[in-house]
């Protein structure tokens, strides 16, 4: 049986008047309520939410903070201590050979070791054997290198006697446009030399004046070379150079040398190369052959009967 419709509106009517007169005719939805109100709904809300047990974990968190002091991770830290030997004993030209294979940065670590220990003729030792014995990266050269320049000035010469040290003639040809001025600069660079060579090797000079060539225009040619001393010596390969200029006459010979030195040796030795100069030659004489080497060039020289 279908209720008529009139009767079905009626029926609504009294149902949503019948809730709003029992449930909520005394609420006002309009009017914003007060603070006291407001403060009143935030505590019954917030002590729904935070119960013992709630409030109990939370203090029970904990949250791990960073220790700085923990430097175990630290490269440079976590490295074990490096075994300095004895460094009470003299040492050798060729001490710390027997370190070269454990590579170019266990050399430089030692040789900073040694020289924390105020054994500074064997931290340049140890920095020499990066150069001529280890397989070194350009960066770990460069940085023996450099370190040698700042320490070998304060070492005493490996050799401080002339007539234990092995000659060395630097032999210039060339024709009279230079011959005047080129007396002081070998006596220069001879020096520089044997301070290079901490007196392992003793340089002379000789000059070979030839003719004037016709076109007095052109740039005057100098060849050099090195050789040892008495009746059967050995020479160096020939170098020459063309110059117009007597100012750069100075780096051009020592260039020049330090060129013919470093090819002997690496020809005639098994040990590594000396790093090639590119600029200056003068820190590259003082730093980039050893004094093992330095020796084994005057040796080489001069080989005994």
């Amino acid at each position: 049986m279908r209720v008529p419709l009139p009767i079905a509106i009626l029926l609504a009517l009294i149902t949503i008047s019948l809730t709003w007169w029992l449930n909520t005719r005394h609420y006002d939805f309009l009017s914003p309520p007060s603070e006291a109100e407001i403060d009143t709904i935030r505590r019954e809300a917030l002590a729904s939410l935070v119960t013992p047990s709630s409030t109990q974990d939370a203090i029970s968190i904990k949250i791990p903070i960073p220790d700085n002091t923990n430097t175990t991770n630290d490269p440079l830290t976590s490295l074990e201590p490096i075994d300095i030997g004895d460094i009470t004993s003299p040492p050798a030209l060729d001490s710390y050979s027997d370190r070269a294979p454990e590579g170019a940065e266990t050399l430089l670590r030692l040789a900073a070791a040694l020289e924390n220990e105020k054994a500074l003729e064997r931290a340049t030792l140890a920095l020499e054997r990066v150069l001529d014995l280890s397989q070194a990266s350009p960066e770990h050269i460069q940085e023996a290198a450099t370190s040698i320049r700042r320490i070998r000035p304060s070492l005493t010469p490996w050799n401080s006697d002339p007539q234990k040290s092995h000659p060395a003639i630097i032999q210039i040809g060339t024709s009279e446009k230079f011959a005047e001025i080129l007396p002081e600069i070998l006596e220069k660079i001879t020096t520089e030399l044997n301070t290079a060579s901490s007196g392992l090797v003793l340089f002379s000079y000789k000059l070979n004046i030839g003719k004037s060539i016709q076109n007095k225009n052109a740039p005057t040619p100098i060849a050099v070379w090195i050789n040892g001393q008495g009746e059967e010596p050995i020479s160096t390969d020939v170098l020459s150079f063309t110059s117009d200029d007597q100012e750069t006459l100075h780096h051009e010979i020592l260039k020049t040398t330090f060129n013919l030195i470093r090819s002997h040796l690496s020809k005639n030795t098994s040990y590594n190369p000396a790093p090639e100069t590119l600029d200056d030659p003068l820190p590259a004489i003082q730093s980039h052959i050893t004094r093992l080497l330095w020796n084994e060039f005057g040796n080489n020289l001069n080989p005994k009967p």
